[in-house]
């Protein structure tokens, strides 16, 4: 925790009332204006603890006040502004104040430095501003001056905007630009060498400037002096002025909290980016010293709105919230209690190098913020990065607040009260500590060390020191509160007091007690002094090994380390302090050294501990180990793990190389932290503790609360732990235990058994792990102990029983049984137990060993819950993720709650097992409102319930009036109806909706017609019974019957009906009861004569053989017809021939063929057909088709091929072609004979293609020739195919012969005669077994006759179309003469003649052509007129003109009549 207490400044004069106070800022100079009665106006420069400066005479003026300071940014030098308009100068080489002569007449009232102070800017409140120029020899001297005509109220400079990695100003902000998180866990260190290197860098300074005057008017003032306006409010009074660190954005905050932020360019132009309107309780405010508005970081601005509320606003995301201002209390405080209503923060001062925001109230309170660094965190509220670390309080009203430092790391803060003024230093909370009594600071007081030992305490506030003794005896308090100091015992019968020894005064910077020696740390080195003050021995530091930062003592052994690097272990067991350490220097060790943030020595200065900050200022997360005697620096890295050397001569880095997985588990644990303190053991030198802050903000999620209120959370989520280590010289550091702490707790020191912790302002010591049950043991147990530990955590397992062996005690036994489950060494905790002979406990752990199905963090559970360490055992089953086993826990521990929170987030399945016990648990506590809500979510609370409150009828009452589930209500008006309250159970019926339950109590109340018209409502079957059973006992059995049928119960109507004769509703109730009742209906029925209605209810009950019968016997065709149609495949076969023999018998010939259809008579169906020649339809053919699974293949053939011929003689070709071939292949010709009478071609061709036969190829093609295949191409060529597919190539010879001959006699074609001639011979040719041979041999003859005259034929057409008349005409007469009478057959004689002809036409050879022409018609018939077959018309009029003759000279005339008509026909076609 870190305190502030205040020192107040120490004024010569009385009645002193300050108007201002700033800070130098690099120096800790505090300039004061004031002023007095007596002395009237004055300035006062003090030291940091409020001493005035010596040898400096401070001016003052008795009529007049100082109304402006300002100190210079980087050299001592204080400007002052008077109310007369004068100015003064103060440098540090000078013992006065000198004036400046200046055209100030009016008082100045503005004062401000450039950025690098080469420029110095006053202003007065008539409107004057003047510019200073800062010269090398401190000189300053006019630049400018303007006269603005208005009151100037506001002043800020141009800021240089940078990126840069060193700024004054922004220290913290460059300290951090590494890690920001490693540097915020350590709150209270921050590094020594930051004024040497940090500075402001080198460059040109920005002496622009901004003005804002009364009016509301900003002027910008260039560097050479040039001022223009910028901005006009419009009459707006201005309230703050600002320019941004690293940017160039200008706020501006104006009258009524209105704020604005603007964009400044080159030529300092403004744009307005964002405007903001505040609320608060003043509309106007503006602090007497301007700091209601300031900067709280990069970009955050902090305002005050008038009230106690001060509001952050973060330009860049717009996030605007309230900072807390109230803080969690560590110890009981009544401070809040009297907070006064009209307190309101009244100043704001922020510190860049701690982060702070401090504010200031009305009724002299301190309210002071830490800002996380949150560079690299992720934070879910921007208010989360702003804790409420302190409030103090003042006398007074505090007026003004500013933050200074000493060397630029000790921040220091001035408050002024006006009639007082006070410097407030930040300090850590002050503790020391000795294994029997220790002291702790509990208020801000001037302390700034302590020290202790049994024997003796000293106290310094670093310019003085007090020594006391504590004497031990018996008086009534053991607690002494030295200036609010508390010492305790730890040995609660003694008692104690002290009693000064001396003080003496000595500048410090820390104190160390060792035996009756005070040791003091200071810059030049360390002195040792007897309590008295007298000086022993000094210990001087060389100027080369830099000032001493801090040292240590650990036993005899003094650890000193200097802000460069170096570091030395001093013996001061003899007189005077030896040194046994070379020097030796970090940076030669570190590449990356920056500082030495502590080192330790253990107690016989063999290994020093320390933790140093990288080059950049962070601290670097390790923990190192320089081994004396060897010489070498280990390394355990808690910030990140590494494999390999970190440094590779001299620093270690230690890693796993066991593969032990405890090493592994607790290297996990230690990732991502920062070491904060270390301290060694005071007896053991290998026992080394370290506590370690996690790096990141620790997660919101909902975590699992034990019962002291504490995250139950694993280890590795911790966010603070203390790590308990060996180190050991072959295999270094080495962690041992590992246990979480609160996140705001401090380590102070590790005594064997226990390790000291500072919690919430208390020191506690707590037990180590290895000595739970063994805090008072013996040093020899003691020693054992540690020897088990260390050898244990080396893996030495016989080595470390060896240390053990020889102790007896059952409480250390137990106390390694412990230590074995944070070793997770299972084996190990066997032998413990055995020893301590507990049975149960080796047992249970024995069978958790063998169970396979266990993890072993989970075995590790169940021993650590035989050794009672239930909380390390509900750690380890999270770890392993067996939460129903750390639900089971939670419950048998009676932590409901948390095993309800792991039954809803973790084990669901159990959570209503987790509610019912919950639920029996506050029903034992007799909470029966809980207990009803966890019985509800178990889903038993409609049995559970009502049991628990059984002996409670008010609550009960209660209950059941709120619930709404049915089956409690039914209960309850169960429960009232049996205490009989009917009306008060018909209404928890009614509220149920059990409608039953209503009926039966009305009637019960004789209220019938009510009860009968609820159930009608209500159509419910039970309601229905119930009133039937009602109305038959009453004897109204219309009324029964109809109720009977509405509930289904047939068989009592029935029964009724029967009794009473009641055929009419006997019969309604057969329609719709089941066949059971149907059949009862029907038989009864059928004794009262009602045999029609008797044989439909026996059909349909299913009786159709009874049905029957009395249908037949009746005579009820139309009853037997419908019946007939419900038969189906699975009916009686009997019954089907029943039925089908008497449509057969009253010529319903159709009707039976389909009923055996249906039934699967097949051929039964088919003779019928046959007999009575009952046409077939597709449908009733489709009946007739038996299907492949019902009958054998043979029958189903059998059946299709009949029914196929039946089809066929019937004239359906179609169906009988489908039909014969679903009877197979065999019967596939007769398919194809039906399909031929059909007459269907195309499915001819198709049903031919599928089929495959030859048989079948050769009919289709037979067929196919009968039809027009000359004029149809696609025909022509099936039956070619058709023939070649079927191999009858003697048929297709005829074919081809037929087709040739049809080329001749059609269109004379000889050329495609003689190719179909051709194709003819070579199918003949193929024919290699003939049917007939002699047959086969004439008719290739007479192919090859007819082949051989077409031959010829197209020769003799060739001969005349080359023009070799002569010779063709020889040709014609010889194939004339020769042919003989088969010439005929194969060259048409009329074709011979008519090429003659036309050729003697074409040659004109007339008379030759005539008498041609006159032996053709010699050779025709004389009756017909084919001679103009072979002539064309125009064959004949040309040979009639060329002779000269009429055509009626050449041919008869009826030949001529005849040829006209023809055309006349041919025309008449063409025209229609």
């Amino acid at each position: 925790m870190t305190l502030y207490f205040e020192n107040p400044v120490h004024f010569t004069e009385n009645g002193t009332i300050s108007t201002n106070a700033i800070w130098h800022p690099n120096a800790p100079l505090l300039a004061v204006a004031s002023y007095s009665q007596d002395k009237g106006g004055f300035v006062t420069i003090f030291d940091e603890l409020g001493e005035p400066i010596s040898g400096i005479t401070f001016p003052n003026h008795p009529l007049s006040q100082v109304t402006a300071l300002a100190w210079h940014p980087e050299r001592k030098i204080l400007s002052v502004g008077w109310e007369n308009g004068e100015l003064q100068t103060w440098n540090e080489n000078d013992k006065e104040f000198m004036y400046i002569n200046g055209p100030h007449k009016a008082p100045v009232t503005l004062l401000e430095f450039s950025e690098k102070g080469s420029r110095l800017i006053s202003c007065d409140s008539s409107g004057s501003l003047v510019g200073w120029k800062v010269e090398s020899k401190d000189q300053i001297v006019t630049a400018f001056h303007h006269d603005l005509k208005e009151c100037i109220t506001h002043l800020t400079f141009r800021l240089t905007v940078k990126n840069l990695n060193f700024d004054i100003e922004g220290l913290a902000k460059a300290a951090v630009n590494g890690d920001e998180q490693a540097l915020d866990i350590f709150s209270n260190w921050r590094p020594k060498t930051t004024a040497r290197k940090f500075r402001v860098q080198e460059g040109n300074d920005n002496s622009c400037f901004y003005v804002g005057t009364q009016e509301g008017t900003i002027y910008y003032v260039n560097q050479t002096g040039a001022c223009v306006e910028v901005l006009n409010t419009e009459g707006i009074p201005l309230s703050y002025i600002l320019y941004h660190s690293i940017r160039d954005i200008l706020v501006i905050m104006m009258e009524g909290l209105t704020v604005a932020t603007f964009t400044v360019d080159s030529q300092g132009q403004l744009t307005e980016m964002a405007k903001v309107k505040l609320s608060g309780r003043m509309q106007s405010m503006r602090s007497s010293s301007g700091q209601g508005l300031l900067w709280a970081g990069t970009n955050c601005l902090a305002i005050l709105t008038g009230d106690l509320t001060v509001r952050i606003w973060d330009i860049d995301t717009n996030d605007n919230y309230v900072l807390p201002i109230t803080m969690k209390n560590y110890v009981n405080d009544n401070k809040d209690k009297n907070r006064q209503i009209n307190e309101m923060f009244t100043c704001l001062a922020f510190s860049q190098t701690s982060q702070t925001l401090c504010a200031g109230t009305n009724i002299g309170r301190l309210y002071f913020w830490l800002k996380k660094l949150t560079k690299s965190i992720y934070v879910e509220n921007p208010e989360d990065a702003w804790e409420l670390s302190n409030i103090n309080v003042v006398s007074g009203t505090i007026k003004q607040l500013m933050w200074g430092s000493v060397n630029l790391r000790l921040p220091l803060l001035s408050v002024n009260c006006v009639t007082k003024v006070y410097i407030m230093k930040e300090q850590s909370l002050c503790t020391c500590y000795s294994e029997k009594i220790w002291a702790m600071q509990r208020s801000a007081n001037e302390v700034s060390d302590m020290a202790i030992n049994d024997n003796y305490i000293v106290f310094t506030n670093g310019r003085s020191i007090a020594a006391y003794e504590i004497i031990w005896n018996l008086t009534s308090d053991n607690n002494f509160e030295p200036n609010s100091n508390r010492i305790k015992s730890s040995e609660k019968q003694q008692k104690i007091s002290i009693n000064v020894v001396g003080t003496f005064s000595k500048d410090n910077e820390g104190i160390i007690l060792y035996e009756r020696n005070i040791l003091t740390l200071f810059p030049t080195g360390v002195t040792m002094h007897s309590l008295n003050g007298s000086m022993i021995a000094s210990i001087p530091i060389l100027q080369a090994e830099g000032e001493p930062i801090g040292m240590d003592l650990c036993g005899t052994y003094l650890t000193i380390f200097t802000i460069d690097g170096f570091l030395k272990v001093y013996d001061l067991s003899d007189r005077d302090p030896k040194l046994i350490t070379n020097s030796y220097n970090l940076y030669d060790m570190c590449s990356d050294f920056g500082e030495i943030i502590q080192a330790k020595s253990n107690n016989n200065g063999t290994k020093v501990g320390l933790t140093i900050a990288a080059a950049n200022l962070i601290p670097d997360g390790k923990l190192y180990i320089w081994d004396i005697e060897k010489d070498t620096l280990l390394s355990y890295d808690f910030k990140k793990k590494r494999k390999s050397f970190d440094y590779e001569d001299d620093t270690l880095e230690i890693s796993d190389n066991t593969g032990d997985d405890t090493k592994s588990i607790y290297d996990k644990i230690c990732t991502n932290r920062i070491p904060l303190s270390i301290h060694w053991d005071i007896y053991d030198s290998r026992l080394l503790v370290c506590n370690a802050r996690k790096m990141k903000i620790a997660s919101k999620s909902k975590s699992l609360v034990n019962l002291y209120g504490a995250s139950s959370v694993d280890l590795e989520n911790e966010d603070h732990v203390i790590a308990t280590m060996f180190i050991s010289p072959e295999c270094g550091i080495r962690i041992h235990d590992i246990k979480a702490i609160a996140s705001d707790a401090r380590l102070l020191a590790l005594c064997t058994p226990h390790i000291v912790i500072l919690k919430k302002l208390d020191i506690v010591r707590e037990i180590m792990n290895d000595f739970v049950g063994l805090e008072n043991c013996s040093k020899t147990t003691k020693e054992a102990v540690l020897e088990f530990s260390y050898n244990l955590s080396l893996g030495n397992m016989d080595t470390a029983f060896k240390a053990i062996k020889l102790v007896q005690s059952t409480g250390v036994w137990n106390s390694l049984a412990r230590m074995c489950v944070k070793t997770k060494k299972l084996d190990v905790a066997g032998v413990c137990l055995g020893h301590m002979g507990n049975a149960r406990a080796a047992r249970a752990l024995r069978q958790a060993i063998a169970d396979p199905n266990l993890p072993q963090e989970a075995k590790l559970a169940v021993l650590a819950i035989q050794l009672n360490m239930l909380d390390d055992a509900e750690q380890l089953y999270i770890q392993c993720e067996r939460y129903d086993l750390l639900n089971k826990l939670y419950q048998s521990r009676n932590k409901m709650d948390e095993a309800l929170t792991i039954a809803e987030t973790k084990d669901r399945i159990h959570l209503r097992n987790t509610e019912y016990h919950y639920a029996r648990q506050l029903e034992q506590d007799s909470n029966y409102k809980e207990a009803i809500i966890h019985y509800e979510k178990a889903n038993t609370h409609r049995y559970d319930v009502p049991r628990m409150l059984l002996e409670q009828p008010d609550q009960l009452q209660l209950y059941m009036s709120k619930t709404n589930d049915p089956e409690m209500l039914k209960w309850w008006g169960q429960n009232l109806e049996s205490q009989g309250d009917l009306n008060a159970a018909l209404k928890a019926y009614m509220q149920a909706g059990d409608v039953f339950s209503q009926v039966r109590v009305l009637c019960f109340m004789n209220e019938d017609a009510r009860a009968a018209d609820l159930a009608r409502k209500s159509n419910d079957k039970a309601a229905f019974y119930h009133m039937a059973r009602h109305y038959e006992t009453l004897g109204n059995f219309e009324d029964a019957v109809s109720f009977f049928t509405k509930a289904n119960a047939y068989s009592n109507a029935v029964r009724i009906c029967k009794e009473n004769n009641m055929l009419e509703e006997l019969w309604n109730i057969g329609t719709v009861a089941g066949n059971r009742d149907k059949l009862e209906c029907a038989r009864h029925l059928e004794q009262s004569e009602e045999l029609e209605k008797a044989v439909i209810l026996y059909h349909r009950a299913g009786m159709l053989h009874k049905a029957l019968d009395l249908a037949f016997n009746t005579h009820q065709f139309e009853t037997l017809q419908q019946i007939a149609t419900e038969l189906d495949s699975d009916s009686d076969p009997a019954l089907v021939a029943k039925c089908a023999e008497y449509f057969v018998t009253n010529s319903q010939f159709d009707k039976a063929v389909d009923l055996l259809a249906i039934g699967k008579k097949y051929k039964e169906a088919i003779d019928v057909c046959l007999t009575y020649n009952v046409q077939l339809n597709e449908d009733l053919v489709e009946k007739l088709t038996p299907e492949k699974d019902q009958v054998d293949e043979e029958t189903r053939s059998l059946v299709l091929d009949k029914l196929g011929e039946t089809l066929s003689s019937q004239g359906n070709y179609h169906l009988a072609t489908k039909k014969f071939t679903q009877a197979g292949d065999k019967v596939w010709v007769k398919a194809m004979k039906a399909l031929l009478k059909s007459g269907d071609t195309d499915k001819i061709i198709f049903f031919t293609g599928i089929s495959r036969q030859r048989e079948i190829y050769i009919m289709a093609a037979n067929y196919l020739q009968s039809l027009d295949w000359q004029n149809q191409p696609d025909i022509l060529r099936h039956i070619i195919t058709f023939y070649s597919k079927g191999k009858s190539l003697d048929l297709l010879a005829n074919f081809y012969v037929a087709c040739a001959q049809v080329e001749i006699d059609e269109f004379q074609n000889y050329d495609k005669a003689f190719g179909a001639l051709t194709e003819a011979s070579r199918c003949l040719s193929k024919v290699t077994a003939p049917k007939d041979p002699n047959q086969h041999h004439r008719a290739t003859e007479i192919v090859q006759q007819r082949l051989t005259a077409v031959k010829r034929f197209i020769d003799i057409k060739r001969l005349f179309e080359r023009g070799d008349v002569q010779s063709g005409m020889t040709q014609c007469r010889q194939l004339l003469m020769t042919g003989g009478k088969d010439l005929e057959a194969a060259v048409r004689r009329g074709d011979i003649y008519a090429v003659m002809i036309q050729t003697c036409i074409k040659n004109e050879i007339f008379e030759v052509g005539r008498q041609l022409f006159n032996e053709l018609k010699q050779i025709l018939d004389p009756s017909t007129n084919a001679i103009t077959y072979y002539l064309s018309k125009d064959v004949i009029e040309a040979l009639a003109t060329g002779l000269g003759l009429t055509v009626n000279d050449l041919l008869p005339v009826k030949f001529v009549e005849n040829e006209s008509e023809k055309e006349d026909d041919v025309i008449e076609e063409v025209v229609e």
